[in-house]
């Protein structure tokens, strides 16, 4: 099925807060995955399954912590990508200075570049990032190579190398406004998107449309 990009950033974002993220880090999940999508990649599917792999895990394994070194690593023994790239994106003053950065055992690594091509653009330079058969650069108007997406989609790296390259002021243009998501992802997302609503009580329903036990007539 065909989604519009808002869409695919509305129900992701719903997902992500359904699974139990912040809804600061939703808002950046939903904005990755649509931006992954318009660079012709699979991004509500890899999200959909590390929503999956994550679900019922503390924030506290997943996020990352520094060694001073520039060394991530989480306490769970492997990095969430959305809360990883979102504090990519607060540190991006760190690449703009040049320093390196390398994260360890990660999930969903795709799910980093949405964050780091932000991050290049906040730190005004091109930043390149490597795991295992992958070398790619953010913040560049190119774009994506929609042809690496098997290598790109893998579940699971070792480790992550992010090095900042040259000076970038180049805004890229999204190639694409819609995607499609396949049926089983949207359900997975949806039914992660179902827990963000308040169950229905006696009390709601009485308030809802009708009459209910009020005869007014």
């Amino acid at each position: 099925m065909t989604w519009s990009l808002n869409e695919i950033e509305a129900l992701s974002r719903k997902a992500a807060r359904g699974a139990g993220l912040s809804w600061g880090l939703a808002e950046e999940a939903g904005k990755a995955a649509r931006w992954l999508v318009a660079q012709g990649l699979p991004g509500p599917q890899v999200l959909a399954d590390l929503l999956t792999r994550n679900d019922g895990k503390d924030y506290e394994t997943l996020c990352p912590h520094d060694d001073d070194g520039g060394h991530w690593t989480a306490r769970g023994g492997t990095l969430c990508p959305l809360i990883s790239g979102a504090a990519l994106c607060d540190h991006a003053s760190r690449l703009a200075a040049g320093e390196a950065l390398h994260l360890g055992r990660t999930a969903s690594p795709m799910l980093l570049l949405p964050y780091l091509d932000a991050a290049a653009r906040i730190a005004g330079r091109e930043v390149t990032v490597s795991w295992a058969g992958v070398t790619l650069t953010c913040g560049t108007p190119d774009g994506m190579p929609t042809d690496m997406a098997p290598d790109l989609t893998t579940d699971m790296v070792d480790a992550v190398s992010i090095h900042p390259g040259n000076r970038c002021d180049t805004d890229a243009i999204p190639p694409t406004t819609r995607g499609d998501i396949p049926e089983t992802t949207a359900r997975t997302l949806d039914a992660f998107a179902q827990r963000t609503y308040a169950p229905e009580t006696e009390a709601s329903r009485l308030a809802g449309a009708g009459a209910g036990l009020t005869d007014n007539d």
